[in-house]
């Protein structure tokens, strides 16, 4: 070492080539001794000395480090200043992350390198504000005045604006061992109007540098959506991840806003394909300035100006890079490309967040979202993120408050202006009536989504707040029964009334429609559960008692008043108020919904049509389901699905996607994951970013471009795998072919981290040092001191396991029948030795004596109590399985 310090001692003062002489460091690194990191070939330069050359030499080697390659063996974060050059490096303790701080002209940090990578647009990342059409930002000001100390850098004097109405701006850098903390104090002197702000803005150098960010509202910025010159999109949220795939690195930007005051941020592409994210930080929410719009194609425009007043706001952005695959690994996937999987629910499934409260399944290019789907909750559970998962709870709230009549009428959309509306219907918040009729889906897939969402967030003071809504809006449709059939009619009573009255809106659906009973079907059943959950069994049993009703109507055949045909052997879609059938053309989304929601419980029903589904399959050999496989009648539909297969009458939609792996999950769960992979294909090819697949060529088509297209990979997740949570557990029932054998999961349910190991005979689910196997569907709770077992689908626990802290135990399920009159058969094994393990199971015969065995040798008796619940000890033993019995006594 001393050596080396003397060789960068005697440097020329001005090196011919200083590529050559940083080149050579990068090249030794692999070289060197494992117990010497990189770090120490550059903090040889001790920061005192004064040569400038071997600063410079010392902050380029800084920025060149090779990805994943430490900077530091303790940690200990560098800065290096170049006083003459006016340059400070700084590093934090781990290597990952470098920035440059340039204040030769002005004050802009000019260098960002994430893993080694070197990501900054010449632009360089600045702050400043607009006013009218000029900018004033740090990078044309002078003064900065800059001082380092031993991990932190303060830049003040930073002054922008016009005369007299200056902003002043004191920044920090603080160096930390994992992360860089950049606070910035911002101080208005005037009141004024600002057009935009940067507070920051950031400059990448090209669109490609990253494969886009993930907001924390569950939203994406996917950057190849940034199609042309200018295109914008933005929204509100606080911390962005940047993320490049390939490269297999993040960026990510955590701000801490103070009280009062709200972010915002927007991305845009430059003409040179260059990007810049820019925050907007202001005491009240930032507005579109284009009507409802977060996105504008050509313009960077995008919110209306900001009113500032004399005063000061701090705000902290810590800044972090970190390893991409191993910050969002989902598990080890087998039979499918995992990859694949990540990418597609990290971009298709989180575009449909437009914005904070506004969840959807189309997206934030063309701004529209269908409160008439019923599938949002399950993308939530399928992309697991917390911060998906919050937004649509808020989205859920902000439709509850704004897009629900007093009469329980909910409205159909939202989008960003009334060019899809309704006349007249159209209001403050962006909700209205589609012009293409009443779509009366709405109404149930509301309250599924709810319910769905209950399921995966265990609020049950959340769901009580809408325990008022949902009941409204099942009243809506309920009260337009038939006859006391269970079904209910929609707003048209004919197809010749050319309105639609679904999710396939140009279709003339009217009347008696099959696809919205069944949709009503799910939601009465689901939100019976929710009655029975907010005490109100009573309610509970009218809602299980109406959809009784339905689902005996809805089997009936045609002939008898129902949508069954049993010449065809499939069901119809509806049946116009004159009593004649129509959409009788094997539609795939009325038979998938008929089987996925059990209103088909027919085997030989079920079986002739999944098998006449996939006898039409291989006939065209599609890589996916059409939403009808014959066409429609020419007055079922408006012209522009004609001729057969065009739009509706015919094309591949993805949304449906769930639906489909569902029904035929339990029948044959092989052909249900081959379509899965075909659309995987589809995604590696194309991304899935088109509305809908042609039917004839199979290629993708529509601008209006469907997040919904996640659908088939949440029927991986929900059907295949089987991960379904509820509010008290987390369900696992897979349907799991050979070809998914072994695959590892991890799954984060309520803040716990579940690894979920799947194989054909057997689940195991590990959560901390729990673990619990079963050849079952089961459910598991696990808190930080009690791990509880579900037996089957049982919304009650019967096992629950109290292991003193840092106890490792793993039980194996052999039997666990319902009748309490039969034996309960389990494994454990446990350490340390020796430890003292409650027990508790309940489900059992009140006040009826069990016997308690282990490994075949009877240790006690035990009286069960009035609720039918014993509680005993077990003590692990020396290094081996215990082979436990609970037996009833007759």
């Amino acid at each position: 070492m001393e050596r080396m310090a003397n060789l960068v001692d005697n440097l020329p003062d001005y090196p011919p080539n200083l590529s050559s002489l940083l080149l050579p460091t990068a090249a030794l690194a692999p070289t060197l001794p494992r117990t010497l990191p990189m770090r120490e070939t550059t903090s040889i330069v001790p920061q005192a000395r004064s040569s400038r050359w071997s600063a410079r030499i010392t902050a380029a080697c800084l920025l060149l480090v090779p990805a994943g390659l430490s900077l530091a063996a303790d940690d200990r974060p560098q800065i290096v200043s170049d006083v003459a050059q006016k340059l400070v490096t700084l590093s934090d303790g781990h290597g990952q992350l470098a920035l440059r701080l340039n204040y030769q002209a002005g004050c802009v940090l000019d260098r960002i390198t994430v893993r080694g990578r070197e990501v900054t647009g010449s632009g360089g990342v600045t702050t400043g504000i607009r006013m009218g059409d000029e900018w004033f930002t740090t990078r044309t000001m002078s003064g900065a005045k800059v001082d380092v100390g031993t991990n932190s850098v303060t830049v003040t004097g930073l002054q922008f604006g016009p005369a007299g109405r200056e902003v002043h701006e004191t920044w920090q850098f603080t160096t930390l061992p994992d992360r860089i903390v950049w606070q910035i104090t911002r101080r208005y002197s005037a009141d004024d109007i600002l057009a935009d702000m940067a507070f920051p803005q950031w400059s990448f150098s090209h669109l490609s540098t990253w494969t886009g960010a993930l907001l924390d509202n569950g939203g994406v910025i996917w950057n190849k959506y940034l199609d042309q010159p200018n295109a914008t999109y933005g929204a509100h949220f606080g911390t962005v991840t940047f993320w490049n795939a390939a490269a297999n690195d993040c960026l990510r930007i955590t701000p801490k806003i103070p009280a009062g005051h709200f972010g915002a941020g927007r991305c845009s592409r430059l003409d040179q394909d260059a990007t810049t994210f820019c925050y907007a930080i202001s005491d009240a929410p930032v507005q579109p300035a284009h009507g409802q719009s977060r996105f504008l194609g050509d313009r960077q425009d995008l919110w209306q100006p900001v009113s500032v007043h004399p005063s000061e706001v701090t705000v902290e952005f810590e800044l972090q890079a970190l390893d991409y695959r191993q910050t969002y690994d989902r598990g080890t996937f087998v039979g499918v490309d995992g990859t694949s999987v990540r990418e597609l629910l990290n971009t298709v499934a989180r575009y449909g967040v437009i914005d904070s409260h506004l969840v959807g399944g189309n997206g934030w290019r063309s701004g529209f979202i269908c409160l008439h789907e019923p599938f949002f909750a399950q993308i939530a559970a399928t992309v697991d993120a917390a911060d998906y998962t919050a937004n649509f709870s808020a989205a859920l709230d902000f439709a509850r408050d704004h897009a629900i009549n007093a009469d329980g009428r909910v409205k159909s959309r939202w989008a960003y202006d009334a060019g899809d509306a309704m006349p007249g219907t159209y209001d403050q918040f962006g909700f209205y009536e589609a012009q293409w009729g009443y779509l009366m889906d709405s109404q149930p897939d509301y309250v599924m989504n709810v319910v769905e969402q209950f399921h995966l967030t265990g609020d049950r003071a959340w769901l009580a707040r809408h325990q008022d809504s949902c009941e409204r809006a099942l009243a809506f449709l309920t009260r337009r029964e038939v006859a006391g059939t269970g079904l209910v009619a929609m707003m048209t009573d004919s197809r010749l009334q050319a309105r639609g009255s679904d999710w396939i809106d140009i279709i003339w659906a009217s009347y008696e429609n099959a696809l919205i009973n069944a949709q009503l079907y799910a939601a009465l059943n689901l939100w019976a559960e929710a009655e029975d959950t907010l005490g109100n069994a009573p309610k509970a049993q009218e809602y299980r008692a109406f959809a009784a009703r339905l689902k005996a109507s809805f089997n009936r055949t045609t002939a008898d008043g129902g949508f069954w045909d049993s010449t065809n052997q499939w069901y119809a879609y509806w049946r116009d108020r004159d009593s004649s059938v129509h959409g009788n053309n094997l539609v795939t989304p009325v038979n998938f919904a008929a089987i996925a929601y059990g209103l088909c419980d027919n085997p030989a029903r079920k079986k002739a049509i999944l098998d006449r589904i996939e006898s039409e399959m291989q006939k065209e050999g599609l890589f996916y389901w059409p939403l009808s496989f014959f066409p429609y009648a020419p007055d079922e539909g408006a012209g522009s699905n004609f001729p057969f297969p065009k739009y509706e009458n015919g094309d591949l939609f993805l949304s449906w996607g769930e639906l489909g792996v569902r029904a035929y999950a339990g029948y044959n769960s092989k052909l249900a994951l081959k379509y899965v992979n075909q659309v995987l294909d589809r995604y590696r090819r194309d991304g899935l970013s088109f509305q809908r697949y042609l039917r004839a060529s199979q290629r993708g088509e529509g601008d209006d471009i469907l997040a919904g297209n996640c659908l088939p990979i949440v029927g991986l997740y929900r059907d295949l795998y089987g991960i379904q949570p509820q509010p008290n557990r987390l369900y696992v029932e897979p349907h799991l072919p050979a070809e998914l054998d072994g695959t590892r999961l991890r799954y984060t349910l309520r803040d716990q981290l579940y690894e979920i190991s799947l194989h054909t005979n057997a689940t195991t689910i590990t959560a901390d040092n729990y673990t619990v196997r079963d050849a079952h569907p089961f459910g598991l709770n696990a808190t930080a001191s009690e791990i509880q077992y579900f037996p089957g689908a049982h919304p009650d626990w019967a096992l629950a396991v109290t292991p003193p802290a840092g106890t490792q135990i793993t039980i194996a399920i052999q039997t666990w029948p319902d009748s309490p009159d039969q034996s309960r058969q389990w494994t454990e094994s446990a350490s340390p030795v020796g430890a003292t393990i409650p027990h508790t199971i309940k489900g059992l015969k009140p006040n009826t004596p069990y016997r308690f065995s282990v490994d075949g040798l009877a240790t006690q008796t035990f009286q069960a109590d009035a609720t039918g619940k014993i509680t005993f000890v077990n003590h692990a033993a020396s290094g081996k399985i215990q082979l436990l019995k609970l037996i009833p006594i007759n």
